[in-house]
C-alpha cells in the first residue's frame, strides 16, 4: 500500500481520508504483529495506535521526508512500540512483585506456635480442675519447683512432684493425639 496518500491527507487536513487509511493500516499492522511477533490482538492494537500517536505529528510537522518508505517505517515503528509495551509490562510486574509484603523468616514458626497454643488450650480445658489449677500456676510461675507447688497447694513435696509429672504426661498425650 502506498502511504503517500496518508501524508497528503494529513497535510490537507482531510480527516475522513486519514481515518480510512489509518483504519486499513491498523488491520494490516495488527496482523503483522500477531503473525511475526506473537502479539495478542489487544497488545498489537495498542502498539499500532501508539505508533500512530507518534507518527501523525511527525508527518504534520513535515519531518517525514520519504513518504514512499512510510510502510516500512510504520512496520518497524509498530514492532518497536510492541517490544516497548512488553518491556514496560514486564517492568510493571517486577514493580508489583517488589511491592509485595516481605514475609518474616519466623512467620511459619509463629503459625506453628499458634497451632500448638490452640492445642494446648484445648488439652488444658480437658483436665480435671485441680490439674488445671496446677498448670495455670506453672504458667504464671515458670520458675516454680516442686517445693513451690507443694507450698502453694498445701500438699506434700512428693504429691507435688507426682501431680506435676501426671499433668505433663496428660498434656503430652492429648497434644500428640491432636497433632
Amino acid at each position: 500500500m502506498d502511504y503517500s496518500e496518508l501524508v497528503e491527507a494529513l497535510q490537507k487536513g482531510d480527516k475522513t481520508s486519514v481515518n480510512s487509511i489509518c483504519s486499513d493500516s491498523l488491520l494490516i499492522l495488527k496482523k503483522y504483529l500477531i503473525a511475526r511477533m506473537g502479539a495478542s490482538p489487544h497488545d498489537a492494537e495498542d502498539a499500532v495506535q501508539q505508533m500512530f500517536e507518534y507518527l501523525i505529528p511527525k508527518i504534520r510537522d513535515d519531518v517525514i521526508d520519504n513518504p514512499g518508505g512510510l510502510a516500512k517505517y510504520m512496520m518497524k515503528a509498530s514492532r518497536h512500540t510492541y517490544l516497548n509495551l512488553l518491556r514496560d509490562h514486564n517492568l510493571n510486574e517486577l514493580e508489583e512483585l517488589s511491592e509485595e509484603p516481605h514475609v518474616e523468616e519466623g512467620q511459619i514458626w509463629n503459625l506453628v506456635n499458634d497451632d500448638r497454643k490452640k492445642i494446648l488450650k484445648h488439652c488444658i480445658k480437658k483436665l480435671k480442675t485441680h490439674y488445671r489449677a496446677l498448670v495455670e500456676f506453672l504458667f504464671k510461675h515458670p520458675e516454680a519447683d516442686a517445693q513451690d507447688v507443694a507450698e502453694n497447694f498445701d500438699i506434700s513435696l512428693n504429691n507435688a512432684w507426682q501431680r506435676k509429672h501426671r499433668v505433663i504426661k496428660q498434656l503430652s498425650s492429648c497434644a500428640e493425639n491432636h497433632i
